[in-house]
């Protein structure tokens, strides 16, 4: 629904990639694991001294 996002172009495709993966429930997990992995290395790197 291109309509909730009307004049954002980056949220009208974060919305149109919400639509296709609820179609592919193994697409959403890709997705979110993907997303949840790259919040714990990015703490990760928070943490690493830093040269």
């Amino acid at each position: 629904m291109p309509w909730r996002a009307a004049g954002h172009d980056d949220l009208a495709g974060a919305y149109a990639d919400a639509d296709a993966m609820a179609e592919d429930p193994a697409a959403r997990r890709e997705a979110k694991f993907r997303y949840a992995l790259e919040v714990v290395l990015d703490g990760l790197a928070l943490r690493l001294p830093q040269p």
